[in-house]
């Protein structure tokens, strides 16, 4: 997702008072917005990435909580801004997170999700890739699932009768087979099947030799109350 910054862009027009990130995950993200914003309650899951983000990523204008965004403890229309960047494909529950996010902002309500489309051979072939590194991921109890379908995004908003904007940045910059699993080796080392996944990604690596991977699309959607 780093073809793509929307929601700093947005921000840096924008400049909210009263902002809450959903899934800050280690902060490095965070960090960029904080200079656009008043203040920020930056919330994960994860407490071993709240603890990096303050000692990675420490800001005067920043909380990080850990939190869980389900079922997160403040007030109705606490924020002017509620936003999310790369984290409802990991919450297998999202829609309770969407429900969140438009209970707590008193105005504006910011989505960036990659998006998958398979215009292309390449495309599809991210597609079935990352149906792979899934399969590996939820074994070893990393939360990650199948990309978010626009559709369901934008029938969501349209059932809370809330107005929203849609953008999609479409992208078919290459990224070779090494690249795009790059972090396989992270999840592979952890499980008690290591041998077995390392010999699946090498059958993959000849199924896909000579044939192409790609960025992947993102989605930004910005709903208003």
């Amino acid at each position: 997702m780093d073809s793509s910054d929307t929601i700093l862009e947005k921000i840096a027009l924008l400049k909210p008072n009263n902002v809450l990130e959903i899934g800050c995950g280690c902060g490095s993200f965070t960090s960029k917005l904080s200079p656009y914003c008043g203040k920020i309650t930056a919330i994960d899951l994860s407490k071993e990435l709240i603890e990096r983000c303050n000692s990675e990523n420490p800001k005067p204008n920043v909380d990080y909580v850990c939190m869980d965004a389900r079922n997160i403890v403040y007030p109705d229309t606490g924020f002017d801004l509620v936003c999310e960047r790369d984290s409802l494909h990991h919450i297998l529950e999202c829609e309770r997170v969407l429900n969140e996010m438009v209970r707590l902002s008193s105005k504006h309500i910011w989505i960036e999700e990659p998006l998958d489309d398979p215009r292309n051979e390449a495309k599809r072939n991210t597609i079935q890739a990352q149906r792979f590194l899934l399969e590996l991921q939820n074994e070893v109890g990393y939360s990650h699932y199948p990309h978010i379908d626009l559709s369901l995004l934008q029938g969501y908003f349209r059932d809370k009768r809330l107005e929203f904007e849609t953008k999609i940045t479409q992208s078919d910059q290459p990224v070779d087979f090494d690249r795009y699993f790059s972090s396989f080796g992270n999840f592979a080392d952890r499980s008690t099947r290591k041998a077995y996944w390392y010999d699946r990604l090498e059958s993959l690596r000849q199924e896909f030799k000579g044939k192409a991977f790609c960025e992947e699309d993102v989605v930004f959607i910005s709903a208003r109350k």
